[in-house]
């Protein structure tokens, strides 16, 4: 029997949230759902994936998550549905009664924390205390069987302290961790990775990606794009419209929270219909490779890299993503 293939929605459930991160891409704190309009967006969720033979799973985030009243509601409407799931979190409010209760969750496969850099960088874009409360809250987690996750993101003031990072990491025994390159939605451009700071990035995650610790099970991922770029072999292709969707806490559909250009809204339109006819998500479909990547031989391994990035940058997702430094292969030379 052949497996459904995996469709991942990220759901904004609200978008309050206990912090203010000096590179959060929120700019509206107000928004949230009623608790039945949050049903009636899941089963819409339900129905697409019914529709298009999609194995559902669902990241929940905000905002915060873990102030919704609504969350652990919605979780046991995984369980009840078949439907894995995930929370992505600032980790600081997460307490013993809080990791008890989701690590009864059966479909919850994991909880990611964010991880900004050292203690001093981290807490000063989310505030003084708020490193040690994010590992205290990943412990908690641990201690009652969860899968924990920490996730970087990369920007001119805190990507040298990547090495530092997964140390720490390693010594905590998280169970994952990633990292990827700041998209500046609605800010600066100015803290966005140069090329040859990237690249120094990448040699890094592939160093620890392929070391292996007598004393540390932590596992430093690859799947980011243009990670294999140092010689990895995990070839990253964007997902975004294809199997990836994100629903913001106002009912807006996007092709990825990075990617932030509506396709409509779930409150006025079900989620289904708004795919279906979707010119946005027909032209993310079609899988174009760029003009500019055609004679790279990893072409149809990354089909272009990061096209959010690319859209903040240039406003055009079409083009090769902006920090690639892979010689594309030679055009090749006609007959005589």
């Amino acid at each position: 029997m052949t497996q459904k293939k995996k469709h991942v929605l990220q759901w904004h459930i609200l978008h309050r949230c206990n912090l203010r991160c000096t590179h959060c891409y929120q700019e509206d704190y107000a928004a949230e759902c009623s608790g039945q309009q949050l049903t009636q967006l899941f089963q819409q969720y339900l129905a697409f994936c019914k529709a298009n033979d999609f194995r559902g799973h669902i990241n929940f985030t905000g905002g915060e998550p873990l102030l919704s009243p609504d969350l652990f509601r919605l979780l046991s409407l995984c369980d009840e549905n078949g439907i894995s799931c995930g929370i992505l979190t600032n980790g600081t409010l997460i307490d013993n009664e809080i990791a008890e209760r989701l690590g009864k969750m059966k479909l919850l496969s994991f909880v990611q924390v964010s991880i900004d850099g050292t203690r001093e960088t981290h807490d000063r874009v989310r505030g003084k205390g708020n490193f040690d409360k994010a590992f205290a809250g990943l412990h908690l987690l641990k201690q009652h069987g969860i899968q924990t996750m920490a996730a970087f993101t990369c920007h001119k003031g805190n990507y040298r302290e990547l090495p530092k990072v997964i140390r720490t990491v390693r010594r905590k025994g998280i169970d994952r961790f990633w990292a990827d390159r700041l998209i500046p939605i609605g800010g600066s451009k100015e803290q966005i990775l140069s090329t040859d700071e990237f690249r120094e990035v990448v040699a890094c995650l592939t160093k620890e990606h392929s070391r292996k610790r007598l004393f540390s099970h932590t596992d430093v991922h690859l799947n980011r794009a243009m990670q294999f770029l140092e010689g990895g072999h995990c070839y990253y292709q964007c997902a975004a419209g294809e199997t990836l969707l994100t629903l913001l806490a106002d009912g807006t559909l996007l092709p990825c929270r990075r990617l932030p250009i509506p396709i409509g809204n779930c409150l006025e339109t079900d989620m289904l219909t708004l795919c279906e006819n979707s010119p946005l998500l027909r032209d993310l479909q079609a899988r174009k490779i760029p003009a500019e990547c055609i004679s790279c031989a990893k072409a149809e391994l990354c089909r272009g890299g990061a096209k959010c990035l690319t859209y903040a940058v240039l406003g055009d997702y079409h083009h090769k993503d902006i920090n690639c430094y892979r010689r594309s292969a030679p055009d090749p030379v006609p007959e005589k």
